[in-house]
């Protein structure tokens, strides 16, 4: 039963010297009597408002006899201060060596992931008018879902224009609809994506910077396209292309007329080239269509300063474009330009949890570095307290003692946070790449990058040096002289608390990571009733219908005409078109899935039938026939033979039924899917041109069989440039993101292991030299090498041990949420968690077996002599 203890220390801080004793006695008098009057848990709440009592101007700490206090802050102190600084961090190399990588490791991580956050936080913010300008959004009920879009037809926008007075300008913009060939002469031909529209008003809303060109003019008549930087050198070098001509899409010349410069990496809004939108009409009869029939159009609003959003929403209601979406009247809403990357109603719901998510990581790195800094120092603790004890002795004051160690933090954090500039500096650029972050290089230049990394500076030395230093200056020199000491807070157990955090971050992440990695092996592996292997698939322009036969067999010659196959849309992208219809039998609204495809299709991507249709074998298609997957005769309501039930939609009899195959990501399941079957030498198989899918043979050599396919394709003399993707490559890339977060958490998981390792080989260090004697004893004694060692690991194994029991479940649940995201998931299995713990216990043990055992074969002579 004793006073508070926190309360004696406080009142030791501000209490002067000649008044602490007969002040203390006399309230530790009052606290004893008031405990048996009114009981112990109210004489301490009475003691510490005692306490709280003296903190009075007549008992604050002063020199004795009146002497002038010395300054802080004086040159001579900083000198002081500095030297004692050096000669510690030098006197200490592997404790400096191990706190400066720490900190330097959690300053550079943190830094990269909060600028990360920060550039995602802050996407289209340069707009000049980004806090008016607002995109619509268009949504339907169709199936029982809510379906959203933003793409509207041409007329939207200028009837909005003319009827909505609260519209300052309309934007239109689309960012790209299918591949393009540009050509600038015949040695600059190229198929290019993205090369989208945009209406007149989009270069002086949007803000976008310009190297050349007028952004008033750029885009304000037909005919002309403007250009980024990459693709103006692309196709004309360090020329200016200004007036210059490209032809687009093989057939209509087009004025270079603005060239713009990169475009910012934090914007929604991507493209290569744009063409003027009033040009569309002249490029051909597959544009005019679009034009005039297409919702593909992104339309953004700049309004009135102070206008009524709501009434405006209402107001759109009654805009009628030339073309109405499925006979649906779509509901229309405002979305602000700068919150649509995170908060838009198309955005995945996970966006701006990823960011928290990320952010805490950041949070937890830099405080296991900070941590690893509070337990060395105050584990070196009893080394320094005859230091601060003759210190005190022959007059030093508390609050310079302070000052001393804060400056000793602030040394240590200044080469660390020196050493991460540099060290970030090196690695964004590989980091970005890697990462697939797309942050541009030159948010390093920019003030919030410095102003961030000043923050974590200043608060790192904070909160990394404040506990040591009032720790450490608190120590009484009449018990340290006597080699005692009050060191009990920042003792045994809240080293041990620390590690506990450590080890149970690293075990976290490392179960995430086992985890993301186990899920996306099983996406990789899991069947997709479509066999992508080794699939490569070239592009056919639709201008090649008289080469397409002969290209086609000569292919066949080349790679076996079982291992060749055609298809009108690429696989696993998003370009496949969707059918909105209603089913004959139940009346339920469908989105369906449309391909249209040839006969080796199904037996060359190996699609199973589940009835094949009429006379399927016997011989070549004589007419177009009608293929349907089982979901689309599931949600039918149909069962059984296709041929003796009616048909699924209106004028669309199945002639057979194929067994369920994923064209799209396993986030979501199977989607209902129509096949168009059309023979392969009908013309019209390439309408809209297609992609001849070719099967490469095992341990073929891919870039010799690619140069092969090009000498035949150009031998067609073709319209269009070769072009290709391999599929497995296109499906790899529908989970880019999930891609990305596993590269994230696995080298956070080995960041956040190397700072809490480095932190335990600290502790262990400090660990043999302060018990160096009792292992001399214990060896003089007879103890074996084995059991010295296990002396010195089984407390932290313990730890590590109950890090497994902390961070187990809080990793489950983060996974199990993670993973609601997946039609198609692993169970996570108890080996992860096995895995996880017993590969964090092995790292620690290697870790603390080299210190551990270098002590028990050490000469016990060497260590008693000093005695």
């Amino acid at each position: 039963m004793t006073p508070p203890r926190l309360a004696d220390r406080l009142l030791r801080f501000f209490c002067a010297p000649h008044r602490q004793e007969e002040v203390q006695g006399d309230l530790h008098e009052e606290f004893f009597w008031q405990v048996e009057r009114i009981g112990e848990r109210r004489a301490r709440w009475r003691y510490w408002w005692d306490v709280i009592g003296f903190i009075k101007p007549f008992a604050i700490k002063r020199k004795p006899n009146g002497l002038p206090s010395t300054p802080l802050f004086s040159m001579d102190m900083f000198r002081n201060y500095f030297a004692i600084a050096l000669r510690q961090l030098w006197k200490n190399q592997l404790f400096s060596t191990l706190n400066i990588v720490g900190l330097t490791v959690g300053l550079a991580v943190s830094t990269f992931i909060a600028l990360y956050v920060w550039h995602e936080f802050h996407y289209d913010r340069f707009e000049p008018f980004a806090d008016r300008t607002y995109q619509i959004i268009s949504m339907v009920k169709y199936g029982g879902d809510d379906v959203t879009f933003s793409g509207h037809q041409e007329s939207f926008g200028r009837k909005i224009k003319q009827q909505l007075p609260e519209v300052e300008q309309v934007i239109q913009l689309s960012e790209g609809l299918n591949s393009i060939v540009l050509e600038s002469d015949v040695n600059h031909r190229f198929k290019e994506e993205k090369i989208g529209y945009a209406n007149g008003s989009f270069l002086p809303a949007m803000g976008f910077q310009l190297l050349q060109g007028d952004p008033k003019t750029a885009l304000s008549e037909p005919g002309r396209i403007i250009l980024t930087r990459p693709l103006a050198e692309k196709y004309f070098g360090k020329q200016s292309p200004i007036g210059k001509t490209l032809i687009f899409d093989k057939h209509f010349p087009l004025t270079v007329s603005a060239v713009l410069d990169d475009l910012p990496t934090n914007s929604e809004i991507e493209f290569n080239a744009l063409v003027s939108l009033s040009s569309m009409p002249t490029l051909g009869p597959a544009q005019q269509g679009m034009f005039k029939g297409g919702g593909f159009l992104m339309t953004y609003l700049v309004v009135q300063p102070g206008a009524n959003l709501r009434a405006i929403e209402k107001k759109l209601q009654n805009v009628k474009p030339d073309v109405q979406f499925a006979d649906i009247t779509p509901k229309y809403f405002l979305e602000s330009l700068s919150s649509i990357h995170l908060d838009s109603r198309g955005t995945p719901k996970d966006s701006r949890q990823s960011l928290y998510i990320l952010l805490t990581i950041a949070l937890i790195i830099l405080a296991l570095a900070a941590i690893n800094y509070v337990s060395l120092t105050t584990a070196r603790a009893t080394k320094r307290a005859k230091e601060v004890g003759i210190r005190k002795a022959i007059g030093g004051e508390r609050r310079e003692l302070i000052g001393q160690f804060f400056f000793e933090s602030f040394l240590t954090t200044t080469l660390a946070f020196a050493l991460s500039l540099a060290l970030l500096q090196a690695i964004f650029p590989w980091a970005n790449h890697a990462l697939d972050l797309h942050i541009d290089n030159r948010v390093l230049s920019q003030g919030p990058y410095w102003g961030l990394m000043l923050a974590l500076w200043l608060s790192c030395s904070l909160l990394a040096g404040a506990y040591p230093a009032l720790l450490l200056s608190g120590f009484r020199p009449a018990l340290v002289l006597k080699g005692a000491t009050n060191f009990r807070y920042g003792g045994t157990g809240l080293r041990q608390v620390f590690t506990t955090i450590q080890f149970s971050a690293s075990i976290g992440l490392l179960i995430c990571s086992v985890v993301l990695y186990s899920q996306m092996r099983f996406l990789r592996t899991k069947s997709l009733g479509i066999n992508r292997a080794q699939v490569m698939a070239m592009y056919i322009d639709r201008d090649m219908k008289s080469q397409f036969t002969g290209l086609r067999d000569h292919v066949r010659q080349w790679a076996g005409s079982e291992n060749v196959a055609f298809a009108d849309r690429p696989l696993f992208t998003n370009n496949i078109p969707t059918m909105f219809t209603q089913t004959e039998t139940n009346q339920k609204q469908l989105m369906v899935n449309l391909l249209t495809v040839d006969k080796p299709f199904f037996d060359m991507m190996g699609v199973h039938w589940v009835h094949r249709p009429v006379g399927w074998e016997t011989g070549p298609i004589t007419k177009e026939l009608c293929v349907y997957n089982q979901t689309v005769m599931k949600e039918a309501g149909i069962k059984g033979n296709p041929m003796q039930q009616p048909a699924p939609f209106k004028n669309q009899p199945a002639d057979g039924i194929a067994v369920d195959f994923h064209v799209r990501s396993l986030h979501g399941s199977v989607s209902p899917m129509k096949l168009t079957v059309i023979s392969d030498t009908s013309r019209s198989i390439l309408d809209n041109g297609g992609y001849l899918l070719i099967r490469l043979r095992p341990q073929t050599n891919v870039p010799e069989a690619l140069a092969q396919l090009k000498e035949l394709y150009d031998h067609s003399r073709p319209s269009a440039p070769f072009d290709y993707y391999f599929l497995d490559e296109a499906y790899d890339k529908l989970y880019a993101k999930e891609e990305r977060l596993a590269r994230l958490f696995n080298g956070f998981t080995a960041l956040t292991l190397l700072v809490a390792c480095l932190g335990l080989l600290g502790l262990m260090t400090f660990s043999v030299e302060a018990r160096t004697k009792e292992i001399g004893v214990r060896k003089v004694l007879g103890a074996s090498v084995g059991s010295i060692v296990t002396l010195l690991s089984k407390d932290f194994v313990k730890l590590i041990l109950l890090a497994i029991v902390i961070a187990s479940p809080i990793a489950w649940w983060a996974m199990d949420k993670w993973l609601q995201d997946f039609a198609y998931k692993i169970d996570i299995a108890w080996w992860v968690f096995a895995l996880a713990g017993g590969l964090t216990t092995g790292i620690a043990l290697l870790t603390v077996s080299f210190q551990s055992i270098k002590a028990a074969l050490m000469n016990p002579v060497k260590s008693l002599r000093s005695e």
